[in-house]
């Protein structure tokens, strides 16, 4: 199983650079390729550590990537919408009332058996 992994992706990445040659017409990435595939069926601990060189830099990049989308998205999303909500809403719905020192209230109420039939 582990033998078909390490195939797999070396397959994946010889795949993925003929098909960026297919667009720039470089030939070093033709010979990369065609020495992933020999490396692949030659040599089950080279290709068992270019696996795991390939996952590690998968793993770099979701690690980096999540952070750029996520700072994308609240700078060009949640960021604007807070600021306009912020300049034309004056008044928060997290202010307390004057006439209030709290939101809590005591509730005197006697728990029974109906309380905790069809509570949804």
């Amino acid at each position: 199983m582990k033998r078909e992994k390490n195939l797999e992706t070396i397959l994946v990445i010889s795949t993925g650079l003929i098909v960026i040659y297919s667009f720039t017409h470089i030939k070093s990435l033709l010979i990369i390729a065609l020495l992933l595939n020999i490396i692949g069926l030659c040599s089950n601990f080279l290709a068992g550590k270019i696996n795991w060189l390939w996952f590690k830099i998968a793993e770099l990049l979701g690690f980096i990537t999540s952070k750029v989308l996520l700072s994308i998205v609240f700078f060009v999303f949640l960021l604007p919408i807070s600021l306009l909500y912020r300049l034309f809403n004056r008044n928060s719905t997290m202010q307390l009332k004057k006439t209030r020192k709290t939101y809590y209230f005591t509730r005197n109420h006697k728990y029974t058996p109906k309380d905790l039939e069809n509570v949804w």
